[in-house]
C-alpha cells in the first residue's frame, strides 16, 4: 500500500492559508463584477477551495493580474508615439501629408487612423484641399459663392461593362489604389444669395475607403466589397504618382 504523500497536502496546506482573498476582495481590487472574477477563475485566476468550500485567492495572484488587466487598458506604445509625432508636425508638412492621401481618395477615418491627428484638422483641410486656390480665392472676395464639390460635374459616368474594362485595363504589376464613395443624395446649393437665383445639384458622397491591387481586377471584386448602389470609383496610380481615372457608376445591373 502506498504511503500518502505528505510533502503535497503540506504544500496545499501552505498555499491555502496564503490564500486569504475571497471573491468579494478580488472584485474590489481589480474594479470588476462578481460574475467578473467567476469567468476570470481558471483561465486568469487560480483559486484554492478550504474546508468550507469557499474559494480563496492569493494576493499575488490578484496583483498580478491587476497589473496585466491595467496594461490592456493603456493605449499600445507605437500608438502613443505616433500621437506625440503628429502632434509635433508643422502644419506645413501636415497639410501635405492630408492632401497626399486625399489626392489618393483616402477616407477621413483611413488618414486619422493613419496620421493620428483629429478629425476636425483633417475636415478644415479637407475644406481647402476641395475648394483649391484660385476658388478659395473667389470665396474669401464673396463668401456666398457656393463651394464646388470636387468638380463632380467633370466626372464622367460609366456604365458597369465599361467600368469592367476600366478595371480590366490596369496595369499589371503595378500597384494602383482603389478608392469607393457611396452616392447617397443630392446636395442643392443656390448660387447666390438672391431669391430669384438659381440652384447647383452636387452628389452627397460617403466616402468609403479603398484597397490597393497590384493588377487588373473584375467589377465583381468592387461589388464584392460595397454591393449594389451608385458610386464614385477611382483609380490613383503610385508609379507614376497620380489619378489613373475617376467615374460614377450604377452597380447592380449584369455586366455584359
Amino acid at each position: 500500500m502506498p504511503k500518502p504523500d505528505v510533502s503535497a497536502r503540506s504544500t496545499a496546506h501552505d498555499d491555502l492559508k496564503l490564500a486569504a482573498l475571497t471573491r468579494d476582495d478580488v472584485a474590489k481590487r481589480l474594479g470588476v463584477s462578481i460574475s467578473t472574477v467567476r469567468r476570470l477563475e481558471g483561465t486568469r485566476l487560480h483559486p484554492l477551495i478550504d474546508d468550507k468550500s469557499v474559494r480563496r485567492f492569493k494576493a499575488s495572484d490578484v496583483e498580478r493580474l491587476a497589473k496585466e488587466l491595467e496594461a490592456e487598458q493603456r493605449p499600445p506604445r507605437n500608438a502613443q508615439q505616433a500621437v506625440v509625432r503628429a502632434a509635433e508636425i508643422p502644419k506645413g508638412e501636415l497639410a501635405a501629408l492630408v492632401f497626399e492621401r486625399l489626392e489618393q481618395r483616402h477616407s477621413l477615418s483611413e488618414i486619422v487612423i493613419a496620421l493620428r491627428v483629429p478629425p476636425e484638422d483633417v475636415r478644415d483641410l479637407y475644406h481647402t484641399w476641395l475648394v483649391g486656390l484660385w476658388a478659395g480665392e473667389l470665396r474669401r472676395q464673396e463668401p456666398a459663392l457656393p463651394a464646388r464639390h470636387n468638380d463632380q460635374d467633370a466626372i464622367r459616368e460609366v456604365t458597369p461593362t465599361q467600368l469592367a474594362q476600366l478595371l480590366a485595363a490596369l496595369p499589371a504589376k503595378q500597384s494602383t489604389r482603389i478608392s469607393l464613395a457611396r452616392v447617397v443624395g443630392e446636395i442643392v446649393i443656390p448660387e447666390s444669395t438672391d431669391k430669384d437665383a438659381n440652384f447647383v445639384e452636387y452628389r452627397n458622397l460617403s466616402e468609403l475607403g479603398g484597397f490597393a491591387v497590384s493588377g487588373p481586377i473584375t467589377v465583381a471584386d468592387v461589388m464584392a466589397r460595397v454591393g449594389d448602389g451608385e458610386y464614385r470609383v477611382s483609380a490613383y496610380g503610385f508609379d507614376p504618382p497620380g489619378l489613373r481615372w475617376e467615374v460614377f457608376v450604377h452597380l447592380g445591373g449584369e455586366v455584359s
